[in-house]
């Protein structure tokens, strides 16, 4: 079927990538942005599909504020990394279909072949099954999941992991490590992890803080990321090397326990 595309935010780094992608599947494809004609309002108003491609901390409040132009027959979708909130407020706000998404990736990804994107059903078939099968016959792997669950893995994959590498600038910072002279004495596995750290740096400040401050999930990861650091930190104040190495085999235990992975939907 024809179907037009409207992206507001589409001038942003995904909201290009993604009217490439839905221009390469042979769909008409509509911008906007707060003072380009037409407006993001008229745009929702014309359009088939409605995605939402503004900053995180921004989502809900268009979302609310575009919902009522939006045709009742259309889809209203996200493209954020967090889905409780976006989606509970397009079910809110939008009587219509809902889908909310998380690409796993950023837009330097030459094609979708390959990458990881999430689904999350929100309300309707129609939209959710084209949206799905749109993204699986261009070659994503897709992952049909609820909200919660998003959220909840998320605050493992984002979360911990993006407050762990703030936490190891925070500490290079605090002891005024010289990185000149880290950068001659860097192993591998250091030059890696302090690659990411550089990395984060250069990201968008507001989307990561979003991110750590949004995630109903984070505080309980976090409690139990500190219960473990703290643990660690013990162990090693306390000279134990037995207990050190317990915990290195009990990790090792678990994963190897751990299953790699299933099959996707």
């Amino acid at each position: 079927m024809a179907v037009t595309v409207g992206i507001i935010g589409g001038r942003g780094h995904m909201g290009q990538w993604f009217k490439r992608f839905f221009e390469e599947q042979g769909l008409e494809v509509l911008i906007s942005e707060p003072g380009m004609t037409p407006s993001p309002s008229e745009v929702a108003g014309r359009v088939d599909v409605v995605v939402i491609s503004v900053p995180l901390h921004l989502t809900e409040t268009v979302i609310r504020e575009l919902a009522p132009h939006i045709r009742p027959e259309a889809l209203l979708m996200d493209l954020t990394s967090l889905k409780q909130g976006p989606v509970a407020a397009m079910l809110e706000a939008f009587p219509g279909e809902v889908v909310g998404t998380h690409p796993l990736f950023g837009p330097g990804e030459k094609s979708m072949t390959g990458l990881n994107m999430v689904l999350c059903r929100g309300r309707g078939e129609r939209w959710f099954t084209w949206l799905h099968d749109l993204l699986a016959g261009a070659g994503a792997a897709v992952e049909i999941t609820t909200a919660e669950e998003h959220d909840t893995l998320m605050s493992l994959v984002q979360g911990l992991t993006h407050f762990s590498l703030i936490a190891l600038g925070a500490t290079l910072r605090t002891v005024k490590a010289d990185l000149s002279r880290l950068k001659m004495f860097a192993t591998p596995t250091f030059q890696v992890v302090f690659d990411q750290v550089q990395n984060l740096v250069n990201q968008s400040y507001p989307l990561y803080a979003c991110i750590q401050l949004r995630n109903p999930a984070n505080p309980a990861i976090l409690a139990a990321y500190e219960e473990a650091v703290t643990g660690l930190r013990q162990l090693v104040v306390n000279q134990d090397a037995p207990g050190l190495i317990r915990v290195l085999e009990d990790n090792s235990r678990y994963l190897k326990e751990t299953p790699k992975g299933e099959d996707r939907n």
